[in-house]
Parts: structure tokens; C-alpha cells; sequence
């Protein structure tokens, strides 16, 4: 298929964003000749195909259970997308990836979140703590297996009706059930200004999705303190936005690393019957 992705590199986060040069080619030509319009039709039509393709094809089957009835919610879901979707079809954009990652299942649907398989941490995090964090970290990386693969969730802005403390657990649960099918994966990773402890006094009923996994294992540590998540974090929260204008909070990033061993000890005491 013209726009499927080709396959990951060394570089998995950089992987998952890029598409075949000839779709490029196509994608800037007919952008060039037609206009942003044309351009949008031409990804929906792709996304569209991508959906028709993974339900007649074999590897929707290969989903464990619980994952393939999240994907085929998430692909009828995406089969309905008309004109109104237009404003997101652009090649590069963090929605109609998302979207047609799922749609060709290079993303899984984890509930409150997607799952991408071929992520991965970069050496620098080793260093994002200080000196003092350098050896608990390095201690970690070490005890999962390294830098990379891991799966890495994201949220799916167009799509949050499970984004609670139920849906993230289910997410949790995918992942553990994904390990066979990718045992190459070391654990699950993510990124987000909400797993800094801080955000645990400021707005506790959020707290559940850094403690979870740290009661299952996981670790979260400091990234930075940055543009990107002071915005995220005072963009729905007047109490947020509140704090950080008088200088009482400065929202941080942050990253959740969880082992794979330890994820699924957890899933196993937190399991459920998959949901065909």
C-alpha cells in the first residue's frame, strides 16, 4: 500500500512518523497542484483503504483478544470519519497519525490510550536526574534490557471516553497480553507532565495514573521543566493555571518506565476476561 509505513529503524520513535518517499512525493505533489483540500481528501481516502485492509487481512487475527476487540472499536470508530476530519488529515500531524497508525496497526488501541511497539528511551535520560539519579537509573535500564524496544502510550485526543482509572488499567493489561506477541519489548515507557508527584497534591484525582504503576513496579522519573508541559498542564485546570501564574507550581515533564516482568506481575493480579 502506497501509505504504509515503511519498516522501523534504529531510531523507533522517529520510525513511526515517517511514510514511504513515494507517498511523500504524491502527498506534496497533489499539495502543490491542488491545495490543502485535495491534500486532506487524499489522506482520508488512505486512512479509509488502511481501515478496509486490516479487517480482510491476516494480521488483525494475530491480536490477542483483548487487544483485537479494543482495535475493532478503534477501526469502526476511524471508518466513520467523513469531511469533518478533513481539518486533521495533514502527513505530519499528531492526530491523523495517531489515527492511521491505528487503521494499519502499526499503533494497538489500548482503551484510554494507543500502543506503540517500536518506541524506545534514549541514553540521555540516564542523565536527566543528576549526578545523584545516575545510578538508580542506570540500575533500572539495566535490570529491563536496555534503551529499547518498549511500547509507548499515548493519549488519542479524539478519542477519550476510557481516559479514567479503569481504562488506563485495560491499557495496562494490553500491553502484558502484547508481550507475546512482541517478546522483544523490554516494558512500557510514557511521557507526561501528569506522572510528576507534585500533581498528586495539586490535583489527587489524577494521582492514579503515576501511582498504579509505581505500586506495580514502575518508575517515574524527571525529564525536564519545559514549555510543552507547562502548557499541557495548565490547559484544562483553572486551579493549575492558577498556581503556575503565581509561581507555586512549575509543571515538569516527566517519564514512566515499567519493566516488562514487573507489568506483567501486575496484569496478572489486576486481570480481567478480555472483552470480544
Amino acid at each position: 500500500m502506497l501509505f504504509s509505513r515503511p519498516s522501523p529503524t534504529h531510531r523507533p520513535r522517529a520510525a513511526s512518523r515517517r511514510f514511504r518517499p513515494r507517498a511523500r512525493a504524491l502527498y506534496g505533489a497533489v499539495l502543490a497542484e491542488h491545495g490543502e483540500q485535495a491534500a486532506a481528501r487524499l489522506l482520508l481516502a488512505a486512512m479509509l483503504l488502511a481501515v478496509r485492509d486490516t479487517l480482510t487481512g491476516p494480521r488483525l487475527a494475530q491480536l490477542p483478544p483483548r487487544v483485537r476487540a479494543h482495535q475493532l472499536r478503534q477501526l469502526g470508530r476511524i471508518a466513520s470519519h467523513d469531511e469533518a476530519f478533513l481539518p486533521f488529515c495533514r502527513l505530519d500531524g499528531d492526530v491523523f497519525l495517531k489515527e492511521f497508525g491505528l487503521a494499519t496497526l502499526r499503533l494497538y488501541a489500548g482503551a484510554s490510550s494507543v500502543i506503540d511497539p517500536r518506541s524506545g528511551m534514549g541514553r540521555s535520560m540516564l542523565w536527566k536526574g543528576g549526578w545523584l539519579g545516575l545510578p538508580g537509573r542506570a540500575l533500572l535500564f539495566a535490570r529491563a534490557g536496555g534503551f529499547k524496544p518498549y511500547f509507548e502510550i499515548h493519549v488519542n485526543r479524539l478519542y477519550q471516553d476510557e481516559f479514567n482509572e479503569e481504562g488506563r488499567n485495560e491499557c495496562y493489561r494490553c500491553c502484558a497480553d502484547l508481550y507475546e506477541l512482541h517478546p522483544e519489548a523490554l516494558g512500557m515507557i510514557a511521557g507526561s507532565w501528569f506522572y510528576d508527584p507534585v500533581v498528586e497534591i495539586i490535583s489527587p484525582h489524577l494521582a492514579y495514573l503515576r501511582t498504579v504503576p509505581e505500586e506495580g513496579g514502575a518508575r517515574a522519573l524527571f525529564v525536564s521543566h519545559d514549555e510543552q508541559a507547562a502548557r499541557n498542564a495548565t490547559a484544562t485546570s483553572e486551579k493549575r493555571r492558577a498556581l503556575h501564574a503565581a509561581g507555586q507550581y512549575r509543571p515538569a515533564s516527566w517519564a514512566l518506565v515499567w519493566p516488562r516482568a514487573a507489568q506483567i506481575a501486575w496484569a496478572r493480579r489486576h486481570g480481567k476476561d478480555h472483552q470480544d
